[in-house]
């Protein structure tokens, strides 16, 4: 029998899909008897969800970074030495 521990470590292969079907019918038995390791499935499945729904962000083009990064190292250089 799984103990609540296996739960979250086995979290992600059973959200994916991953497991074996002797795997995933432990892991639902025990989802059975165990109220909360239900409600942490259920919020994980939830997360999920809701981070798929996200629209997709660009992403930044070589200019934007290497403005960043020039600024990150002006920012640096004008701070003061600390000792």
């Amino acid at each position: 029998m799984l103990k609540c521990r296996d739960i979250g470590h086995q979290a992600s292969d059973y959200a994916d899909g991953a497991m074996t079907w002797r795997q995933s019918l432990g892991y639902g038995f025990h989802l059975l008897l165990c109220g909360h390791c239900r409600t942490f499935v259920r919020h994980l499945h939830t997360t999920i969800a809701f981070t798929r729904a996200l629209p997709e962000k660009e992403s930044l083009s070589d200019e934007q970074v290497a403005a960043i990064a020039a600024k990150a190292i002006d920012a640096v250089g004008a701070s003061p030495a600390r000792d």
